[in-house]
């Protein structure tokens, strides 16, 4: 088995990286490429869907030369990629404009006739979501609003996963649950295309693309591709799932009882269930999970690595914290000496849901530096991940283990941050790049490797480094909770996010 290796991609928001790993889980080679998103001044957000396919060409195909791995080698390809991003295709396949991601926030307004026709209860009961614009449905409906010509010129809508399935030689468009978990069109006890909601919405469910399970066969590596990646033609084309989806696979959290969060681009705090589960008060999300027949609570901020390095580059003038940074920042007490900072630079997801919240610092003085403000964000971003798994404890949803995933989980310090605040013990992965490996895990399963998922998990997910909570800064921490819970009901009840905003 560690002779065969699977690729994998994790398309996000600002990178594509392809890895290769083999069936024990240990990562043989990693290929990033960079990859831009357009935040324009009059608020939307979009992505170049053919640089981002140049982009997955070239990591797929640096990660297998430049490790100089036999192409006979792999025995799939998965991907993993941003969620609820979508395109307009047109007749031919060829995009009509650049891509709607995620973080654009511009359609929020075009969802209060949905909300008209249809309660939050309702609409939440049968997709698992809120109604809010960070969901696919509402850049649907703001196209359709905002640029008709193009909306009925579209053929097709189409999400990352789709796009690039078909571009790698998959024969139609085809999305997995998870993916489409987040478009607010599925229904999610049913796995299939809500008809209510499409009625409502206008959008006829042949537009959409075909739903399949992950860790299904979908094709095989077209001559073209293989040419421009260095793979075999013909090699698998496994299904694979939303990257945070992914990454929880990849952290092992295939099981009742595990919880993992994410500190990405946005941040992720998700749980495995094995059931559908809803929360009355529509804080968090109920989704497909990767796991055949299981679905995922989460809890989506939009702007957790966000906001580390828009306080990085903005406050120290780098785009990487320094060892140097990172000891003036260890050194801030906890609290950062009464600075909070609300993490809300993309809009509030869970547990809030207010598109059109504003990232805040509060309690500045003028003895404050730069290194307070730092852990302030840091802090921030916990708080608000403490928040949603507040609400899991609420719903009853076991949380016996956290572990942490994502790119800025190799920062030490704010592991420990976590531990602390969280005042449980969180365990980091050896590597990572769990978004790859879960993927990674889907083309193994995909290939007949395993029987199951969580036997792909139980050999491939390798655990690292322990935190364990300071009970002394769990302490001061919890007054800190308390203050920030309290400040951010006040923002909430009194409209203070649209008031800035407008």
């Amino acid at each position: 088995m560690p002779k065969t290796l699977y690729m994998s991609v994790d398309c996000g928001t600002s990178t594509v990286k392809a890895g290769l790993f083999d069936g024990w889980g240990r990562r043989v080679s990693l290929a990033t490429t960079p990859i831009h998103c357009q935040f324009h001044t009059d608020g939307p957000v979009t992505q170049d869907m053919g640089e981002i396919l140049h982009a997955v060409f070239r990591s797929l195909r640096r990660a297998l030369a430049d490790h100089r791995v036999s192409p006979g080698r792999v025995a799939a390809i998965c991907i993993a990629n941003q969620r609820a991003t979508v395109l307009a295709l047109d007749r031919h396949g060829e995009p009509l404009q650049p891509a709607i991601s995620w973080q654009d926030m511009t359609g929020a307004p075009a969802l209060a006739r949905l909300r008209q026709q249809m309660s939050e209860a309702d609409y939440y009961q049968i997709t698992g979501l809120p109604i809010h614009a960070v969901f696919t449905l509402a850049k649907l409906l703001h196209l359709k609003k905002d640029a008709p010509q193009e909306y009925r010129r579209a053929s097709r809508f189409v999400l990352v996963q789709d796009y690039l399935l078909r571009a790698l030689g998959c024969p139609d468009y085809l999305v997995d649950y998870s993916n489409a978990s987040l478009t607010g069109l599925l229904d999610i006890r049913r796995l299939r295309w809500s008809p209510d909601i499409l009625r409502l919405a206008g959008i006829a469910g042949t537009r959409l693309s075909s739903l399949v399970p992950s860790g299904q066969s979908v094709g095989g590596l077209s001559p073209a591709a293989a040419r421009l990646t260095g793979l075999r033609a013909g090699t698998p084309l496994i299904m694979g799932g939303g990257d945070q989806q992914c990454a929880g696979a990849g952290a092992g959290v295939v099981r009742s009882g595990l919880c993992s969060v994410t500190m990405g681009t946005a941040g992720v705090s998700f749980c495995h269930s094995d059931r559908a589960v809803f929360d009355p008060q529509r804080r968090i999300t109920c989704c497909a999970h990767v796991v055949p027949g299981c679905w995922n609570l989460e809890g989506l901020q939009n702007a957790a690595g966000d906001s580390l390095r828009w306080a990085t580059r903005t406050l120290l003038g780098s785009e990487r914290l320094s060892k140097t940074a990172l000891a003036h920042v260890a050194a801030v007490p906890a609290g950062s000496r009464g600075v909070l900072f609300l993490p809300y630079l993309a809009g509030a997801s869970a547990p809030h849901w207010i598109a059109e919240a504003t990232g805040t610092f509060l309690g500045l003085r003028p003895q404050h530096e730069a290194a307070c403000l730092v852990r302030a964000v840091m802090e921030g971003v916990v708080l608000e991940s403490r928040q949603i798994l507040d609400v899991f404890t609420a719903l009853r949803v076991p949380i016996r283990e956290i572990r942490l995933t994502g790119g800025c989980s190799s920062l030490s310090i704010w592991d420990q941050i976590q531990a602390d605040l969280y005042g449980r013990t969180v365990r980091s992965l050896s590597d990572p790049e769990a978004t790859l490996l879960g993927a990674a895990m889907l083309g193994a399963y995909g290939v007949g490797a395993f029987p199951t998922l969580q036997a792909a998990a139980d050999q491939m997910v390798r655990i690292g480094e322990t935190f364990k909570p300071d009970r002394r800064q769990t302490k001061r921490y919890a007054a800190v909770y308390q203050r920030y819970v309290d400040v951010v009901r006040k923002f909430t009840q009194n409209d203070i996010f649209k008031t800035v905003i407008n």
